[in-house]
């Protein structure tokens, strides 16, 4: 299902719905339990919260293995960490590494893990640890997720809330899971137990092309609202009109010199004629010259770097790209504002104020009565075009002491277009001929991020490996590429061929293939194994135009069937036409919805054979004398 340049990755990790201990796995979990109490500090006048984390392993294997780790970070502390094997304490002298913690995509984190290395000697044999952490502010403890890695027998979740305390939790994704739940009321602190039962919990498992975790794992979003405290009412997320205070008090002073950014500005739009020129002119630039970084730094997190240091810097995470965006459009008199929202790989919306709705900044931009987002860390994607992962988002927009909720538009099928039109000949039993390709939208960018992502010596024989589907016998001569460096314009291929693929003799006859690239055919979903739907990485629209012109005193002795297969998420088309002295081969492959639910994968697997069928029919051509 996959091709070079394209991204129909998203890595993310799935609940098998039975449990099984894996056989595969080191240990499973016995039992587990996390407490969570709320305290009110008196000398500072705050709220922190209390965490246990206390879990049982027993062992599948003799020697059984396995890393441990917690993650905390500024507003997360590790006070205390213990295990013992077989109720034994560890040896003298045990101390868990701690150090920063980061993904591949992530430049900077004040995201730390502390992890240790546990050994259970036996077979059958008991290992347990404690996790004793703080939280030091309720805005950070969002969410208590009841997987783990590995299938747990029992787990028991405590949540232990004081009156004084204004806490809302809502439950995601428990259907299908056994989970009970009890509450009661503890007189002697004025709080309220809430207690969470879960047993035989399957573990977490990686799929490509899922949905991200808040759509699959059984778990609770904690939304802090309020707490009094030493007489003081403290205000958390009562609303979003509080979450939005709270943003808008990070986004002031996000300019230290503002005529940098004037002057830059200017320069960037000296040369152009129109108000839309100026504004594209700016967007390009942020798009072209300001490296995308992952920044996670408790209130850095939130808060957008200065425009002119990033500016000057030349590199920053989706705020500080947002921010610059707007700062130059708004030393240009445009009224462009920063905005929050979270991408689909977040199954919230602002409905539930929390930190845990949005993971990313973009610019919002009103221009002659219409709004336009402007997200810079899409790099290679033109202007008023949108990605899948913000499609049909809300989008918290700042407007000095109010908010204004919008909608990311979804993009029709016409804004992604991967269209090829051939014009092919035999001579001497070798196909020829002239192809053109014409990419739009996201496959556009997916083609210039393949070829940006190389060196820029070695980024025509990558193309050319792509468009051959790095087939040998595939030979391309006199390739021109446009449409590289203007954002509005469509990219374009155009190259001469020549090949022996496609074309077998059989006496006289000739058997021909007239589709190299064959999307799909390796598309099938195995239903045995998996768990959850499938999600495409964009809308897609290839169409196939491959002409063929018969050799002299040939014509058509067979022409494969036609193949239709419509319905509300995909369509495929595929036909041969037959005409004097040429054939003409189309092809169509829509998927119209990214989103491809489990109870379609049948249906989804019989039809990829059908495509994979037609695509296996030859179109048989012979001397007209036969």
């Amino acid at each position: 299902m996959t091709k070079p340049f394209f991204a129909f990755l998203l890595g993310i990790l799935c609940v098998k719905s039975t449990l099984a201990f894996d056989t595969d796995s080191a240990v499973y979990i016995s039992s587990a339990k996390y407490t969570y109490q709320f305290f009110s500090n008196k000398k500072t006048s705050s709220v922190e919260i209390k965490q246990k984390k206390v879990v049982s392993y027993i062992a599948n294997d003799f020697q059984a293995s396995i890393p441990v780790a917690e993650v905390f970070n500024n507003h997360v502390s590790i006070d205390d960490v213990t295990y013992r094997i077989d109720g034994k304490s560890p040896p003298y002298g045990f101390k868990p590494t701690y150090t920063y913690y980061g993904g591949d995509d992530i430049f900077y984190s004040d995201s730390k893990v502390c992890y240790f290395p546990l050994i259970i000697p036996k077979k059958g044999g008991n290992a347990t640890v404690t996790f004793e952490e703080t939280v030091n502010d309720p805005r950070y403890f969002t969410s208590i997720y009841f997987s783990d890695r590995y299938a747990t027998s029992q787990k028991q979740v405590e949540i232990k809330i004081p009156r004084w305390m204004k806490v809302e939790l809502k439950e995601y994704n428990f259907n299908g899971y056994n989970i009970t739940k009890a509450t009661s009321y503890i007189a002697g602190d004025d709080a309220d137990l809430i207690t969470y039962t879960i047993n035989n919990l399957p573990a977490v498992k990686n799929e490509r092309n899922s949905p991200g975790p808040s759509y699959l794992y059984p778990h609770l979003l904690v939304m802090c609202k309020s707490a009094s405290v030493n007489g003081q009412n403290l205000i958390y997320f009562n609303t979003l009109a509080d979450q939005y205070s709270w943003y808008k008090s990070l986004i002031k002073n996000t300019v230290t010199d503002e005529a940098v950014i004037a002057a830059k500005a200017k320069s960037l739009t000296a040369d152009a004629k129109t108000d839309m020129d100026k504004i594209k002119a700016i967007f390009y630039y942020v798009q072209d010259n300001i490296r995308y970084i992952a920044f996670e730094d408790g209130l850095a997190g939130f808060r957008p770097e200065q425009a002119d240091v990033v500016l000057a810097k030349k590199y920053g995470d989706c705020k500080g790209m947002a921010n610059l965006t707007k700062a130059l459009l708004t030393s240009l008199g445009y009224d462009a504002k920063l905005c929050w929202l979270g991408t689909d790989h977040i199954a919230y919306n602002y409905d539930t104020p929390s930190l845990n709705v949005d993971n990313h900044m973009i610019c919002a931009l009103n221009y002659d009565g219409k709004t336009y987002f402007l997200d810079a860390t899409e790099t290679y994607l033109g202007f008023n075009q949108y990605a899948r992962r913000i499609q049909g988002r809300q989008v918290l927009i700042e407007n000095g002491d109010n908010y204004l909720l919008k909608t990311v538009p979804v993009a029709d099928i016409g804004q992604n277009i991967d269209r090829q039109t051939a014009f092919l000949r035999i001579t001497d039993g070798i196909i020829t001929g002239e192809v053109n390709y014409l990419w739009k939208g996201e496959d556009k960018e997916e083609i210039l991020s393949g070829i940006n992502s190389v060196k820029k010596e070695k980024a025509e024989d990558a193309m050319m490996q792509y468009l051959s589907g790095n087939n040998n016998d595939y030979t391309i001569t006199g390739m021109k590429l446009s449409g590289i460096d203007n954002y509005d314009k469509d990219l374009e291929a155009k190259y001469t061929v020549k090949t022996r693929n496609g074309i077998s003799s059989f006496g006289k006859a000739y058997y021909l293939d007239m589709d190299h690239t064959r999307e799909l055919i390796d598309a099938t979903i195995k239903t045995d194994d998996r768990q959850h739907e499938y999600w495409f990485a964009h809308k897609t629209n290839i169409s196939r135009e491959v002409e063929l012109a018969l050799p002299a005193g040939y014509k058509v002795s067979s022409l494969p069937a036609p193949l239709h297969i419509v319905n509300a998420n995909y369509e495929f088309h595929v036909k041969y036409t037959a005409a004097p002295a040429k054939v003409t081969y189309s092809k169509n492959l829509l998927i119209k919805n990214t989103r491809l639910a489990k109870s379609k994968f049948t249906q989804w697997n019989k039809d990829i054979e059908l495509l994979a069928k037609t695509y296996n029919e030859s179109l048989i051509i012979k001397p007209s004398s036969e």
